[in-house]
């Protein structure tokens, strides 16, 4: 998984500062709208049930699952797009085309959600990790490729077009697993993890709230340009993030879920390894992009991309913060602490929109982003030391 995704990662900041220069910063901003609606109707679409195929007990509960959530994905997406094709009428300033690529692309990505928690269910992180490769790669060929014909569109396309094959070769290869859903074992299993829908679907939908809804606030109260220098900061500074917790969040997952039932004191020593690992090489990182990094981006990039020193700057406290608890995150449904998770996104959320509030009130973005970063970070840190003091307990 940690070899797959730092190749995947090296090749996308590589590739996403040519784009960068390529598109400029209005571009970003459209992306940022398009993947922030693509990801939060992702979360919806699955009601986060992908949850359980990675915790069944036996193939056969799995596969029901992953078959059932076939189903419910579509109908949800389905659902979306009529809803939100008639509300558009309602916000003119809206690209109603945008809003309606951001639907179909949610559902192809919840799609490749389920896969990939099958896929992490039956311990197969190799073709997980190669995939990773496959999408940066294409990503960034129909870029350049796209970019001739399509202008800022090219960035939404390609995202689009990726997510689609690599979903037609995940299909592939579960293609085996696809069978008829037994009604009544959902039923039941819905039943006795009722909590995943009650307390951390919701919870993650604020979550997703929190982190994307700020691309389209910085949209609707500044400008696109803003919008797009705040998504590409926030994309180059979670680029590692991303690395750090793709890698080692699923196999966490599934390694804490087994530790809980046979070594609990040993749950303990892991996820203090995993925080204290991710906190070294994230603080490293985020140095070196503050300095050596940011004089190179501003050599690279001329006159464009202005206030991206701040930006950087500032969101990095978050960042850090966010290194330290996201790839370790799974510890809320395998301490069914799903109750702790949803106040902490609604603490995430009204920082959000308290940080939209003073900056607009103040016609300043960096107000919006300092409180943003400042009490979002402060959150993460006291999150990870409440998990902490739980496992400690549960050694006890």
């Amino acid at each position: 998984m940690f070899r797959g995704t730092i190749i995947a990662q090296v090749i996308a900041m590589i590739a996403s500062i040519y784009i960068a220069k390529l598109y400029g910063e209005q571009a970003f901003g459209y992306l940022g709208l398009f993947i922030s609606v693509s990801s939060i109707l992702s979360i919806i679409n699955t009601l986060q049930l992908d949850k359980c195929i990675v915790i069944s007990k036996n193939v056969n509960e799995g596969k029901n699952w992953f078959n059932f959530l076939f189903l419910l994905i579509t109908g949800i997406g389905f659902f979306n797009l009529g809803f939100f094709y008639i509300i558009s009428d309602f916000f003119p300033n809206i690209n109603r085309n945008i809003l309606i690529i951001s639907i179909i692309n949610s559902i192809i990505l919840s799609f490749n959600l389920v896969h990939e928690s099958f896929f992490t269910f039956k311990k197969k992180f190799l073709t997980i990790s190669n995939s990773k490769i496959f999408i940066t790669l294409c990503n960034f060929s129909l870029q350049i490729l796209l970019y001739s014909y399509l202008e800022f569109l090219g960035l939404i396309f390609s995202f689009l077009i990726t997510q689609i094959l690599i979903s037609i070769y995940y299909f592939s290869r579960n293609k085996e697993y696809l069978d008829i859903i037994s009604v009544p074992k959902i039923k039941s299993e819905i039943s006795s993890n009722s909590s995943i829908i009650k307390y951390l679907f919701p919870s993650n939908l604020i979550n997703a709230l929190a982190n994307y809804t700020m691309p389209i606030l910085l949209l609707a109260f500044f400008s696109i340009e803003q919008a797009g220098v705040y998504f590409f900061s926030v994309k180059i500074l979670g680029a590692p993030l991303h690395l750090i917790s793709s890698s080692v969040s699923q196999v966490y997952f599934q390694e804490s879920s087994e530790l809980k039932k046979r070594q609990k004191s040993e749950l303990l020593k892991l996820t203090k390894k995993v925080a204290k690992f991710n906190a070294v090489i994230m603080i490293a990182i985020v140095i070196a992009i503050n300095t050596l990094g940011i004089h190179l981006l501003e050599s690279y990039f001329k006159n464009q991309w202005m206030n991206l020193r701040v930006f950087l700057f500032i969101l990095s406290f978050l960042i850090i913060a966010r290194s330290t608890f996201n790839p370790i995150s799974s510890l809320i449904i395998v301490l069914d602490k799903n109750k702790t998770g949803l106040l902490f996104n609604c603490y995430l959320l009204l920082i959000n929109l308290i940080a939209i509030y003073y900056g607009n009130v103040f016609n300043n973005i960096i107000y919006t982003i300092s409180i943003l970063s400042f009490f979002g970070g402060i959150g993460y840190f006291i999150l990870l030391f409440y998990f902490l003091n739980c496992l400690k307990k549960l050694d006890v």
